[in-house]
């Protein structure tokens, strides 16, 4: 059994009680706890809790089903008791529901929840139904009027708990009236009026709902996961037919899931075409679901979702390709190619080099850096120490900061590369404008945001590009190199962590909401063990010692010009350790004496 009789944990950050109770199945089909807010308040919250809890036992007596979940129904209802609501308001399920429908549905629910208060939204449809009602009933005898029978009508104490006439006025008499909840079907119970909208005027209004929901006032724009989430909409659009919404039903909506399941193709930059990835295809499907579940609350659109709604099938099974990818380990980078990448890289490219590989940050960690998060030759403090397990020394540097999707806050140990590489940083970002704490760390040239979107809204790239102009240099120079992402520097971090520890560590280092997956309440009542993280990013950095060997000397310097290939470069490099004379060298490369003497100058060997 799910439910929790304990009393309730401490406050989170935001100074809100939580409760973790029932299942759920989540977009990818798997069971999860579903997790409410109680308020701040310590009183009110148990007793939102106590309610909680008594619904959720009511599901799990009451269910036909083998394991008992929340369905849509059940959990709008748990929803609004944890927001406080006394009288959950229940509304037609569409303007054709009869008044008598309307009140034997609701009188259902009552009297399937007794402990909780229900009010109608439509009094006076309900109040005709109730009347209806009555003389539907063989077995029931009604003397008076019907406000005579249902005074709480004139209180508009409508729903309050179920109405048991007494005996005594014999105003009616009701013998063996249960009332059952109607068998689910795939269609709706009674279909809504057709109001003339179509798919793509209610997908514009989810856009719209959308820059007005994630608007940043201190930003004085939508956020970043509004930009996504409209870009997805706008996919939605051009891959799906503008229907009316009065025919989208079960069938078209599971038509709709099985288009996006099958990974359709798409054109890309060179025309090619290519399957779109698993992981986007599990995007659009779950915007595509959270458009349907606005769009079933929306007071603009009379379209509702069917009852088997939350069944259809939203996995996106994985293809046999992707399978072996996986088990090929073609998502990391290999040691040479990690020495390829530090052989090449400009000072800015080793330094997002140095952070993804030492930090596991991808591109917007690495852009939302600020100068405080910055810990040089700094041990951590006794406390830390004592918490964390681990002696430290003012030798030690560190980085710290809040994931922004998780909202878990990080604390990493730093390989003596990327010491180096942030010393040079800080010394850069001194010579550009307000380097105070809370700004950012790394800047362009031009002193924006790396992650500051264009003038027609479009994600930034700067990063991403950098690591492929990298990635060019390298290929250009007739050197073999996977043609794998920037992200996947966050990957290989991850990896060899996992490597030199195990999948909790990793999980720390990554900085995910739960590291172990068998455990929810692991962050609860212990924390988090960067003590072992530290541990593992130290052997890391001695397995990484042929990487950093690529620039012994000098990390921060520039890279010789371009029209010198690094690898004559090297060759020339090689040749004079071999002994040989600047003309013979010049002989074996092509290249000038003049040429010969600028490289082995740049490299200290002249």
């Amino acid at each position: 059994m799910a439910t929790r009789t304990g009393r309730l944990n401490k406050p989170d950050r935001q100074g809100q009680y939580v409760r973790q109770l029932g299942w759920k199945r989540n977009d990818s089909g798997r069971k999860i706890q579903h997790k409410f807010r109680l308020g701040s308040d310590r009183r009110e919250a148990e007793r939102r809790d106590g309610l909680l809890r008594q619904l959720w036992e009511k599901i799990e007596g009451t269910t036909t089903e083998q394991e008992p979940l929340w369905n849509e129904f059940t959990l709008d209802l748990a929803r609004a008791i944890a927001k406080g609501i006394d009288r959950i308001p229940l509304p037609p399920l569409s303007e054709e529901e009869t008044p008598g429908q309307y009140a034997k549905r609701l009188q259902a629910i009552q009297d399937r929840f007794p402990f909780l208060r229900f009010q109608p939204t439509e009094e006076q449809r309900y109040a005709q139904g109730i009347g209806e009602l009555a003389f539907e009933l063989k077995d029931l005898l009604i003397t008076g009027t019907v406000e005579d029978l249902f005074p709480v009508l004139k209180q508009k104490e409508l729903l309050a708990p179920p109405l048991r006439p007494s005996s005594e006025t014999n105003h009616m008499l009701i013998h063996d009236y249960q009332p059952q909840f109607a068998p689910q079907n795939h269609a709706s119970p009674s279909q809504p009026p057709d109001d003339g909208a179509t798919l793509h005027e209610a997908l514009e209004r989810y856009a719209d709902w959308i820059r007005t929901h994630y608007f940043d006032n201190d930003l004085n724009d939508i956020t970043e996961h509004a930009h996504t989430k409209l870009g997805q909409v706008q996919t939605l659009k051009s891959r799906h037919d503008d229907v009316p919404l009065v025919q989208i039903d079960y069938n078209h909506i599971e038509g709709m899931y099985r288009f996006w399941r099958q990974r359709p193709y798409k054109t890309t930059r060179n025309g090619r075409q290519d399957r779109i990835s698993h992981s986007s295809i599990r995007h659009y499907i779950g915007e595509l679901h959270r458009f349907f579940k606005w769009l079933h609350r929306s007071s603009e659109f009379t379209w509702r979702k069917p009852e088997d709604f939350d069944d259809i099938d939203r996995r996106v099974p994985q293809d046999t390709e992707t399978v072996k990818q996986r088990i090929r380990n073609v998502d990391t980078f290999r040691l040479e190619e990690l020495q390829l990448l530090n052989r090449y890289a400009t000072p800015i490219e080793r330094l997002y080099l140095m952070l993804g590989l030492n930090c596991g940050f991808g591109a917007k960690e690495i852009a939302t850096l600020t100068i405080g998060e910055v810990f040089l030759h700094q041990a951590l403090s006794a406390e830390e120490q004592e918490v964390f397990h681990f002696p430290s020394s003012t030798a030690d540097s560190f980085v710290s900061l809040v994931r922004n999707k998780t909202t878990i806050v990080g604390k990493y140990l730093l390989f003596q590369q990327t010491t180096k590489m942030l010393e040079w940083c800080l010394a850069r970002r001194l010579q550009q404008p307000n380097p105070s704490p809370d700004q950012r760390l790394i800047l362009t040239s031009k002193g924006k945001p790396l992650d500051q979107r264009s003038l027609n809204g479009n994600p930034s790239r700067q990063i991403p590009n950098t690591f492929a102009r990298l990635k060019k240099r390298i290929r250009d120079d007739h050197n073999q190199l996977s043609d794998l992402p920037f992200k996947c520097l966050r990957k290989t971090a991850g990896d060899l962590i996992r490597r030199f520890s195990d999948g909790e560590v990793a999980g720390v280092f990554l900085l995910h909401g739960q590291p172990v997956k068998a455990d929810k309440l692991s962050d609860v009542y212990t924390n988090r063990p960067f003590g072992k993280v530290y541990q593992a990013i130290q052997k890391v950095e001695s397995f990484l010692q042929p990487v950093f060997d690529e620039v012994p000397n000098d990390p921060t310097a520039k890279q010789p010009q371009s029209y010198t290939p690094r690898k004559l470069i090297d060759h020339i490099l090689e040749l004079h350790q071999q002994g040989a004379s600047i003309r013979e060298i010049a002989d074996a490369t092509g290249k000038s004496r003049m040429t010969v003497h600028r490289h082995l100058e740049k490299s200290n060997l002249k």
